[in-house]
């Protein structure tokens, strides 16, 4: 639907609304408007609260990233819209050794990427190569990216004794052998994951060549049912190779500019719901899709502060956040309180695990057992964008740093542009300004361990913390075929963590978006495996 740049302005002001797609203007930091398709053309338009960071999923962490490599890219294995288990996909089969050390993967035959070149075993070989090696290929960048899933998921690249990908080999046209040093547990079920899309080596190019400039949005060749059309400013195209219908992706950070862009038909679906206008949506008759809380939010603790290096300020904190009242009063309802990094379906939690309630004259006492002076600690906070796990973040740090100043912190608030990688980029950096930070994960596999490795199996910045202890029992629960032995391991590791407490966790949120009335069917998934070849429009 065309509004003219009138009716748009008009429209917006009796709501007390910015509009959604802003207009050419002077100032040359305003976003461009999206180009429109012409009228009878069916396209199917999603709002996101972010841009994507990159169009190569396996080198970043990024969830807007990830979500549209599950559209333009196909992994080996693909998971059951219905049951969620492992589906074959461009691994037409596979087979595991009685050692667990190797895997062998039959290929689909007949599978073009959108270049024209052929899937084959050796293409995937190199992608593996390639994902093996991301810490090379980043070079300066990659203490800016966070921990990457290939390092999670096999315990670091190939140039770390840690790794434990040994070899992976074309033993066919079709036939791919992965051997292994030692058994991965749940390797199937994480090779779901977008980061280990299969793409076109012969597309690399342009891409890596780029690299030295940041995180590009340089076209990758995939063979998913979209592939990439125009990638300029806050909107990315996605035409269709094998589907109903195009894609837009609009980056619209701002809440209730997605809200008016749904009532308007600009949008057809947005992500990213939150309570504020939940009252709202449903009484204008849109459907609310809710997802099952597999994301965290938490509030990051940054011990390389001179202040939070005390546990006793770190206790102070935890005890001075009053979670209950924040995730009523901000979170959509089936939200809840979390003790722990991972939701009990992936893993329930223990007595060992500390948990602390809120209290202020107890991190007042604390404070004072410190010798807290009121010394000012930096709390940052993004801008200019949400996340899936993080709507209103101005609100959220609102509510937080309102209940740490009545305990008895003198907190300053830092906000930082989200906008490039640029948020991401200064809580994952050694600083010893930053003291506290939200953040958050959503989970892209059902594996308790994938969230605690990412956060904590080494040294990490964000945190400037690191405990031996926990490092190895995430390295032997990612090799542990006993359930009950690796979920022990998991448990020891969250109960470690909440005694040292480098991180709160604050909520398992729900997660929720808005459907219009153009749309018929809307593949919800928890972990985001919302395929939009699946999206049925309205005729």
């Amino acid at each position: 639907m065309h509004l003219s740049r009138r009716t748009l302005l008009a429209g917006l002001a009796s709501l007390g609304l910015a509009p959604l797609i802003r207009t050419t203007s002077a100032d040359p930091t305003s976003t461009p408007e999206p180009t429109l398709p012409e009228p009878g053309a069916k396209v199917f338009r999603i709002g996101v609260p972010a841009k994507a960071l990159t169009t190569d999923p396996a080198i970043t962490s990024d969830v807007e990233t990830h979500r549209l490599a599950r559209q333009v890219y196909q992994t080996l294995i693909g998971v059951d819209e219905e049951t969620g288990e492992t589906i074959p996909q461009l691994a037409a089969e596979w087979s595991v050794s009685d050692t667990g050390r190797e895997v062998i993967f039959t290929l689909e035959p007949d599978i073009s990427f959108h270049d024209g070149s052929e899937l084959t075993a050796d293409v995937v070989v190199e992608n593996f190569q390639r994902w093996a090696t991301a810490d090379q290929l980043l070079g300066s960048q990659f203490d800016d990216v966070g921990r990457l899933p290939f390092s999670i998921i096999f315990g670091g690249f190939s140039s770390q004794e840690a790794c434990l990908l040994e070899s992976v080999e074309a033993t066919g046209e079709l036939e791919v052998t992965v051997t292994l040093r030692q058994p991965v547990t749940n390797l199937i079920s994480a090779l779901t994951h977008p980061a280990f899309s299969i793409t076109s080596p012969n597309s690399w190019a342009a891409f890596d060549a780029a690299l030295n400039d940041g995180l590009p949005l340089i076209p990758l060749a995939g063979s998913g049912p979209y592939r990439w059309g125009a990638l300029d400013g806050a909107t990315i195209q996605l035409e269709a190779v094998n589907a109903a219908h195009d894609v837009e992706v609009l980056s619209v950070p701002n809440l209730h500019e997605r809200v008016y862009g749904l009532s308007t038909q600009q949008l057809d679906v947005f992500d990213a719901v939150s309570s504020a206008v939940l009252r709202q949506l449903v009484q204008s008759g849109y459907q609310v899709l809710l997802r099952d809380p597999l994301a965290v939010l938490y509030l990051g603790i940054n011990q390389a502060h001179p202040v939070l290096a005390n546990l006793h300020v770190r206790q102070a904190v935890a005890h001075a956040l009053y979670r209950t009242d924040m995730v009523d009063s901000l979170h959509l309802e089936g939200s809840y309180v979390a003790h722990q990094f991972n939701p009990p379906s992936l893993l329930e939690r223990t007595d060992d695990v500390v948990t602390y309630n809120a209290d202020v004259s107890r991190a007042a006492d604390l404070l004072a057992v410190a010798g807290y002076d009121g010394e000012p600690i930096e709390f940052w906070y993004p801008t200019g964008a949400e996340r899936v796990y993080m709507t209103q973040p101005q609100k959220l740090f609102a509510h937080l740093s309102g209940r740490l100043t009545a305990a008895g912190f003198n907190i300053v608030a830092r906000p930082v542009p989200w906008d490039d990688g640029t948020y991401m980029r200064s809580v994952l950096g050694e600083t010893s300004q930053r003291g506290l930070h939200l953040f958050g994960r959503n989970f892209f596999i059902r594996d308790a361990l994938y969230v605690l490795a990412d956060l904590f199996e080494h040294p990490n910045a964000e945190f400037g913390w690191t405990n031996q202890a926990v490092t190895e029992d995430l390295a032997a629960a990612r090799t542990e075929d006993d359930p009950a032995v690796r979920t022990a391991l998991l448990q020891r590791v969250e109960a470690a963590v909440s005694l040292d407490i480098p991180a709160v966790p604050l909520t398992f949120p729900i997660t929720a978006l808005a459907s219009g009335d153009d749309v018929e069917f809307y593949p919800i998934s928890p972990v985001l495996d919302e395929q939009y070849a699946r999206v049925r429009l309205m005729d």
